[in-house]
């Protein structure tokens, strides 16, 4: 799932900040602040070496501030256990856009937690900055729109 995953952020990036400088990669067997320190990127954050986490596909954004993106690959429904793993990255590194995919949606748990009990409030790592969650459309290679949420988002 990573190459067509790395592209496609690397596409939505390109699109949402144009004339900034993007860099995308597969950071699933690297610990982000080795990565980080490894590409130069670390001198941007002040607290990289605590980046003690394995994120699946990273993204660099260099605009007037450089922050990253991340996006968590899933190969079964994604589960509240993923989600946290996710909250759990991004309330430590901050990242400017979060997301977690897979191909087989989410689970039945999480229909009723976002869908029936509508607890999008679970989503926030910081009081501006939100998990998203879609599920991964193989043949198009690129988020499917109507399964995000929260509902109405828009990469």
């Amino acid at each position: 799932m990573y190459p067509p995953v790395r592209s496609w952020l690397e596409k939505v990036l390109q699109s949402r900040f144009k004339g900034a400088k993007i860099s995308v990669a597969d950071t699933s067997k690297k610990v982000l602040s080795k990565w980080l320190f490894e590409k130069g990127y670390h001198r941007h954050f002040k607290d990289y070496s605590t980046y003690e986490i394995e994120v699946d596909v990273t993204g660099v954004i260099e605009i007037k501030k450089t922050e990253l993106a991340f996006v968590e690959c899933k190969l079964n429904k994604i589960t509240l256990r993923d989600l946290s793993q996710l909250l759990g990255y991004s309330k430590v590194a901050s990242p400017l856009l979060s997301i977690i995919t897979s191909p087989k949606g989410i689970s039945d748990s999480m229909n009723l937690l976002f869908n029936v009990s509508r607890r999008n409030d679970i989503l926030y790592y910081t009081n501006n900055k939100h998990i998203v969650i879609g599920k991964w459309d193989e043949k198009r290679r690129e988020i499917d729109q109507p399964s995000i949420i929260p509902r109405g988002y828009q990469f």
